[in-house]
């Protein structure tokens, strides 16, 4: 039996598949309608998905097909007539009503949950490949970079003589110096911020990357993640606990708009107005994790990026885009951004994230605004 989120969630890709040009923010649109309506009947949910997931008339008789088809309905399923007002449901009806009949019927048994309707996350519990991959990337953020300090301490090979420490060792031997003592700057991990994207577009690796998270924090200090799609949440002291299903258990119930629509803009100016949360950037790692499908004003994001790379060490956009070699970014947001990114890395997969802590230490040693002449000296 497939759950419901997964029948509605793959609706879209159905049409795609049937050669109607939905891109993944129309289907976040989607379902983000599919939560806030009170549906009725199949006529409703074919209604909804008319008005975002089409585009003109002419594209009609295609989405009727797969809708059919999709859910299970026989023929003028997906072509309901126009309801009166006098037909509307009433008010205090709950909303999974409908939904349950929706899913149900033909389609083979399929029942609605409430999570559908509520927006819960769901995490499913990793395989043996995956946990030994993620305990090999906690031995692996070794390699992230780290911060000197003023503070002077021993060190065996340090750059500088201990003078202080060398005398009250030779007071000891009678005023003999059998052996300088030296000292170092004191190190410390970089900061490391990540900004992760659970909208519906990211709804495939929002989970992965959360794990990836999740093990980043458990093996350094001084890392903080937040999550964005139409709001901002700060996640870390969900992601801090050493029981890792426990913790994104709290982390689903602490985040309201995982899978729904995508504000990368709005999310990210709301991050940098708050003195305290502008503060954890400076100076910091920052990595965002997101395909950098912006629905709304591509200014604002231009905008929040410019400065989050101004607070940063280093600033590294993190896409499942990137996976593919011929993948340009060349839509408004992704090409105001590109100047100001110091990478732009894949993170489709579990394997491409363990890749990341190597990368990083690379781009640590680069000059500032590498992705622009990545991208420009890329063979197209």
């Amino acid at each position: 039996m497939i759950p419901t989120e997964h029948l509605l969630a793959g609706f879209p890709a159905a049409l795609r598949a049937a050669g109607l040009p939905v891109d993944p923010a129309r289907g976040a649109d989607f379902l983000r309608a599919v939560r806030c309506a009170r549906l009725r009947d199949a006529a409703d949910l074919a209604r909804i998905g008319r008005v975002t997931l089409t585009g003109s008339r002419e594209d009609y008789p295609a989405y009727d097909r797969v809708f059919a088809a999709w859910f299970g309905g026989g023929p003028g399923f997906a072509t309901p007539e126009p309801e009166k007002e006098t037909d509307a449901p009433p008010r205090n009806r709950p909303r999974r009503d409908g939904l349950a009949q929706v899913a149900g019927g033909a389609a083979g048994g399929r029942a609605a949950s409430p999570d559908d309707v509520a927006g819960a996350k769901a995490f499913r519990a990793p395989d043996e490949d995956e946990r030994r991959a993620l305990d090999r990337l906690e031995r692996a953020f070794r390699q992230f970079p780290e911060v000197e300090r003023r503070r002077w301490v021993p060190a065996p090979s340090g750059r500088r003589l201990d003078l202080a420490r060398t005398g009250r060792a030779a007071r000891r031997t009678f005023g003999e110096t059998l052996r300088l003592l030296r000292q170092a700057r004191e190190r410390r991990p970089r900061r490391l911020l990540l900004l992760v994207d659970v909208s519906g577009s990211m709804q495939a690796q929002s989970e992965t990357v959360l794990r990836f998270a999740q093990a980043l924090t458990r093996a350094r200090a001084r890392v903080e993640t937040f999550t964005f799609g139409t709001r901002l949440t700060r996640a870390t002291a969900e992601l801090c606990r050493r029981d890792g299903e426990a913790a994104l258990a709290r982390l689903a119930a602490a985040v309201s708009d995982f899978d729904g629509g995508t504000r990368i803009g709005e999310s990210l100016e709301a991050f940098l107005a708050t003195l305290t949360n502008a503060a954890l950037a400076r100076g910091a790692v920052v990595l965002v994790f997101s395909d950098g499908l912006e629905r709304g004003d591509p200014a604002a994001m231009r905008a929040a990026i410019h400065r989050l790379a101004r607070l940063a060490h280093r600033l590294v956009w993190v896409s499942p885009l990137a996976a593919d070699p011929r993948y340009r970014p060349v839509t408004r947001a992704m090409a105001g951004i590109l100047p100001d990114l110091d990478a732009l890395l894949d993170g489709g997969s579990l394997a491409s994230l363990a890749r990341l802590p190597a990368r990083i230490a690379e781009i640590d040693r680069q000059p500032r605004g590498a992705a622009w002449r990545a991208f420009r000296e890329a063979p197209q």
